[in-house]
């Protein structure tokens, strides 16, 4: 993008830009600016000079990589076609302690239904136990039981405990790829409505 100078009368007071600057000296001199940010220098920084920009776009390669944002991850079009064959769960970590000194929270999805459930944890090693309740639970009062759970790889879900208790339900445990919070996502945006409906309230 090529740039002109309108020189103001006030001497620039502020060393932002050169004799004759170009766009790419002073974009990079402060810190990678926006082109909006740019285009409101003159206004903001007394005696700074005004920048002209042309109608070509201009990219900058330090920005594109340093500011890029993933590209959202497809929606899975595959869903489970009965009740409680496929339950997602993930652990949410409260932003100050309940009246009952619960500091987390573990959250279940069904797939099919969309249901949610809840169970307030006073650490995180009680996952364990959690699960193992509302898994007995569901399976006592309804005529379905869980097949599979699709957890991340915290070791909350890891344990021996709950691994054996899995196996012992003939429950098949998936988990996500390190660092891919995407393919746990309809947990993880569980855990953020129920977090901003909550502080809302």
């Amino acid at each position: 993008m090529r740039t002109c100078i309108i020189k103001n009368n006030v001497p620039n007071p502020v060393s932002l830009v050169t004799r004759h600057p170009d766009y790419e000296t002073i974009h990079r001199r402060l810190g990678h600016i926006s082109d909006k940010a740019m285009r409101h220098i003159s206004d903001n920084v007394e005696g700074a000079e005004k920048i002209c920009f042309s109608n070509k776009k201009h990219i900058c390669h330090s920005c594109t990589l340093g500011k890029l944002y993933q590209h959202s991850f497809p929606e899975n079009p595959k869903c489970s076609n009965k009740t409680l064959r496929l339950i997602y769960s993930d652990l949410l970590e409260l932003p100050t302690l309940s009246y009952s000194k619960y500091k987390w929270v573990i959250t279940f999805l069904d797939d099919y239904s969309s249901y949610c459930r809840v169970a307030f944890l006073h650490k995180k090693s009680d996952a364990a136990e959690a699960i193992k309740a509302v898994f007995w639970l569901w399976s006592n009062t309804t005529s379905h039981s869980v097949k599979r759970l699709h957890t991340d790889n915290e070791g909350e879900y890891m344990t021996l405990e709950l691994q054996s208790f899995l196996r012992e339900q003939g429950i098949v445990h998936e988990t996500s790829t390190p660092y891919v919070y995407q393919q746990n996502g309809r947990a993880e945006q569980l855990n953020w409505t129920l977090l901003e409906k909550t502080q809302s309230m």
